[in-house]
């Protein structure tokens, strides 16, 4: 199988790989593929079973909350329906959305894809499927709502008594079970069952695709030299057209939702009728002087130094791409992978204010509200989350003379 590298455009022959073999581009070590061989069965039971667990978390008690002898209880939905009550319909999209309900559709679609319904089905519904589902996974927060719960819940443990309910045990087996069932999942695998890849004759071993006049399509990663993509019959770009405006125009509204984001509260805790507002950096303080240092510190990176950090990285690789690739671009290159996997696990601190708003509902006694900070905040993580999927890392090992073909292409 003929492939170009995503992350530095090298062209590279894969081999036929055995079970637990993984290829890797030999210019910047960057996972190119893993074996090919069936798993189908082993693919649609992990999926069945986690579609179980993740309807199980739905119907049955998920965390109770109980201080000074009232009680209350929540479902995993109720995450999301108390902030519709505070009027924050956004957020509680947004948590709805990333939790129960893309999750539930990726699964319901890779367990057909996996029965072989991509040979019986038109080739253009199976092209769309096939679209539909890798463009999905990258906006499920199953795993990273999971982490949230745990730390709100060390945030309460010393003013109540927690009790873990049927439904978060389930949630806990639905996130495993949804982790393994992707780490099975062969991209490659399924687009061959699509339609067999071209063959190019001719290519040039330790050359880039861009210096023999070929593109790699960005949706299914076949090697063209066509406008068309001869698998997926997307038009397709020698980079991602306008990367680098793209990128940047996302990271600087992330970085002026930031700023109100650290200083507005997330939240509102009322305690005996006195409301008092929490920030980002308020919440973490409050967890280092209760002695919760590893959480302090996880949020501290998670909430404050990640984003800070992955629009000052982004930036600097936007610089990057007007110089000539030297010994550093292939440190580059690892930097923004490392930027675009840790991106989203920012939103732990969203999550948290969501469970913390939903479970600690007693009246006058004790309450938490949703404050303005959390809308900038989700918004500052989804447009870095944009910024990074824009970016285009191939233009970081770009010669001069290959930019100004990119730019011609562009403005043709």
């Amino acid at each position: 199988m003929q492939t170009a590298c995503p992350s530095c455009d090298l062209v590279v022959e894969i081999p036929h790989l055995n079970a637990k073999q993984v290829a890797l581009c030999p210019h910047c070590n960057t996972k190119l593929s893993t074996s090919q061989a069936c798993q189908d069965s082993t693919v649609v039971a992990l999926s069945l079973s986690a579609i179980v667990m993740l309807l199980s978390s739905m119907f049955y008690p998920f965390l109770s909350f109980t201080s000074s002898g009232i009680t209350q209880t929540i479902t995993l939905p109720d995450a999301a329906r108390i902030l519709f009550n505070y009027d924050n319909d956004f957020l509680g999209l947004f948590i709805d959305i990333s939790i129960i309900g893309l999750p539930m559709l990726l699964l319901l679609l890779i367990i057909p894809l996996h029965l072989g319904v991509l040979k019986v089905l038109p080739y253009l519904w199976g092209k769309r499927l096939l679209k539909t589902t890798f463009a999905l996974e990258p906006w499920i927060m199953s795993e990273i709502f999971l982490i949230g719960v745990m730390v709100s819940m060390v945030k309460i443990m010393s003013m109540a008594d927690i009790e873990f309910g049927v439904s978060f045990w389930s949630y806990v087996a639905f996130v495993v079970l949804y982790v393994a069932t992707m780490a099975k999942l062969n991209k490659h695998y399924l687009w061959k069952q699509l339609r067999e890849p071209a063959y190019i004759d001719q290519t040039i071993a330790n050359t880039r695709a861009i210096d023999q006049g070929l593109r790699a399509c960005h949706v299914c990663g076949q090697l063209c030299n066509t406008e068309i993509c001869s698998r997926c019959d997307t038009k397709t770009f020698t980079r991602n057209p306008y990367s680098v405006q793209k990128a940047f125009a996302w990271l600087i509204t992330s970085v002026a939702c930031y700023i109100p984001a650290n200083i507005y509260p997330i939240m509102y805790t009322t305690s005996l009728g006195d409301e008092m507002p929490s920030t980002i950096i308020g919440g973490v303080m409050i967890l280092w002087n209760s002695g919760s240092y590893p959480i302090a510190m996880i949020i501290f990176l998670a909430s404050v130094v990640v984003p800070l950090a992955k629009a000052l990285i982004l930036s600097f690789l936007c610089y990057m791409v007007m110089k000539p690739a030297n010994r550093q671009t292939k440190g580059y290159t690892r930097i923004y992978q490392l930027t675009e996997f840790i991106g989203k696990w920012s939103m732990i601190d969203v999550f948290v204010v969501a469970i913390l708003v939903a479970l600690v509902q007693l009246g006058n006694l004790m309450s938490v509200t949703p404050g303005i900070g959390t809308i900038f905040f989700t918004t500052m993580v989804i447009c870095q989350m944009l910024a990074a999927h824009a970016f285009d890392p191939r233009l970081l090992w770009d010669s001069p003379a290959n930019l100004k073909k990119v730019k011609q292409e562009t403005l043709a």
